[in-house]
C-alpha cells in the first residue's frame, strides 16, 4: 500500500481528544484518522451513527481490528461456531488497528460448550481450519485455563470479542 504525507488542521480541543481517544484503542494519530475516513468512504459507517462534536466524528465500527484481519472475521466466527466455540475473542496483534502493524499470527481466546465431548477434536481441528483461513500459524486458549493475572490484564486490554453465545 503506498501512502502519501497530507497536512490537515484541526482544533487543538478536538486533537486533544482524537489523541486519547487513539491512545486508548491503540492507534497512531494516523492510523485513527485513515481508519475513520476509510469507515465513511466505504459506506461502513453513514453520518447518522458517528458521535460527533465539534465537526469531528469517529467511526466506533473502524476501532479494533487490525485492516489485515479484519476482512476474516465472518469465516473466524463461522468456523468457531462450527468447531463448538461459545466464546471468541481475539487478542494481540490482530486487535492492533494500525495497518503498519501485520499480525505473523492469530491468537484467539477461546471456550467451548459443555456439551462438546471430544475437546481435542474441537481444538485441533478449529486451529487448523483457522490457520489454512487466514495463512497464519494460530494459537488458541482457553480462557478459562488462563491464571496468571498480568497475562489476563493484556487480554483485558486487547481483547475484541468475535462470538459470545449465552
Amino acid at each position: 500500500m503506498k501512502y502519501r504525507r497530507l497536512n490537515i488542521t484541526l482544533p487543538e480541543e478536538t486533537l486533544t481528544r482524537a489523541d486519547t481517544f487513539a491512545k486508548a484503542e491503540r492507534y497512531s494519530r494516523s492510523a485513527l484518522i485513515a481508519a475513520a475516513l476509510d469507515a465513511f468512504v466505504s459506506g461502513e459507517v453513514d453520518g447518522s451513527s458517528m458521535a460527533g462534536e465539534s465537526g469531528v466524528a469517529y467511526a466506533p465500527e473502524a476501532v479494533g481490528l487490525n485492516p489485515a484481519v479484519k476482512p476474516l472475521i465472518p469465516a473466524i466466527i463461522d468456523a468457531c461456531r462450527k468447531h463448538g466455540a461459545v466464546y471468541a475473542a481475539l487478542v494481540g496483534s490482530s486487535t492492533q488497528p494500525d495497518p503498519l502493524v501485520l499480525p505473523r499470527d492469530l491468537d484467539l481466546l477461546i471456550r467451548f460448550g459443555p456439551e462438546w465431548e471430544e475437546r481435542a477434536d474441537q481444538y485441533f481441528d478449529l486451529r487448523d481450519d483457522l490457520s489454512a483461513l487466514s495463512g497464519k500459524p494460530v494459537d488458541l486458549i482457553e480462557v478459562d485455563a488462563v491464571t496468571n493475572p498480568l497475562l489476563r490484564k493484556e487480554f483485558e486490554r486487547t481483547k475484541v470479542v468475535l462470538l459470545e453465545v449465552a
